[in-house]
């Protein structure tokens, strides 16, 4: 994988010169182009769609919106194309390439790239991601399919998406929380500060009830909200805590084997600490269990 997916389409990108663009703030910084890139003046009626697109539906106002800047100031970056037989597939630009229709243009400036089909969908998935208009859950199921899809462990794809692991992380815990709540993240209800901090409750009807709570007239600020989660945590924490017996522990050493495939001791320390030890045989198995711990 090219190092510059990394940093989205930025490292694609040629510096665009003169007086038309000079009171534009580009969304990415602009990069040469290294010497294997090639940009063409391309056949709108020769480009054909790319169909691993992941987004189907694009919003007509954007799109006008973008039609009306493009025919000011020209397009400031390229679409990305890759040839197939006798034509050119498109891997990222569809909103460009739309709005180059909309207003009559036949010719639009192009990225050529030798490109596998994995590649093409990896490279349109992650432009997909960085889009502005994506809400929260859209960005976290972006990064899971980015994860899932091409095997990566959380650290790849936060190095190809130009953002730290941890940030990764958290974004994808957002899928773990109820139905209803991600609903509520996704329309606005709450915000990602909001539901970053119902993460800290431990079970989905704790969450939604609080949840319940903000949204049916008690309304309360991110830090209103984590000094209540607080409260919760704090008075659980003079409950005594459940003891896992040797049956118990047998039974989470028998699913642990079962998730990484190979052998999974647990052993009891002083104050109820754990040993978990994980047995391989081999530098592919050790990579093996390494790579489904990593993922979410």
């Amino acid at each position: 994988m090219t190092k510059g997916l990394g940093r989205g389409l930025s490292s694609l990108i040629p510096p665009k010169s003169g007086p038309s663009s000079a009171s534009i703030t580009p969304v990415f910084t602009h990069r040469p182009l290294s010497s294997s890139m090639d940009v063409r003046d391309l056949s709108i009626d020769q480009i054909d769609p790319n169909p691993l697109q992941p987004r189907q539906q694009f919003d007509e106002k954007t799109l006008d919106e973008l039609a009306a800047s493009i025919e000011t100031y020209g397009l400031l970056e390229p679409i990305v194309v890759t040839p197939v037989g006798s034509r050119w597939q498109l891997v990222a630009g569809e909103r460009r390439l739309r709005a180059h229709k909309k207003i009559g243009r036949t010719i639009i400036p192009a990225i050529v790239r030798s490109t596998s089909e994995l590649k093409r969908l990896e490279l349109a998935r992650i432009e997909n991601i960085q889009r502005e208009d994506l809400n929260p859950i859209e960005r976290a199921e972006g990064l899971a399919k980015l994860v899932n899809d091409f095997g990566l462990t959380q650290d790849e794809a936060a190095k190809k998406m130009g953002m730290a692991r941890s940030s990764l992380a958290n974004t994808l815990r957002l899928l773990d929380l109820p139905t209803e709540i991600q609903l509520g993240l996704a329309n606005r209800t709450i915000s990602e500060g909001h539901a970053k901090v119902l993460l800290g409750l431990e079970t989905p009807s704790e969450q939604m009830r609080l949840y319940q709570q903000m949204t049916r007239g008690n309304a309360m600020s991110v830090r209103d909200l984590a000094e209540e989660v607080h409260e919760k945590q704090r008075g659980k924490k003079s409950i005594p805590q459940h003891t896992l017996d040797d049956r118990e522990l047998r039974g989470i050493e028998d699913r642990l084997q079962n998730a990484l495939g190979t052998k999974v001791k647990i052993q009891r320390r002083s104050r109820g600490a754990k040993t978990i030890a994980i047995e391989t045989y081999s530098d592919e198995e050790f990579r093996h269990v390494i790579k489904r711990l990593s993922r979410p």
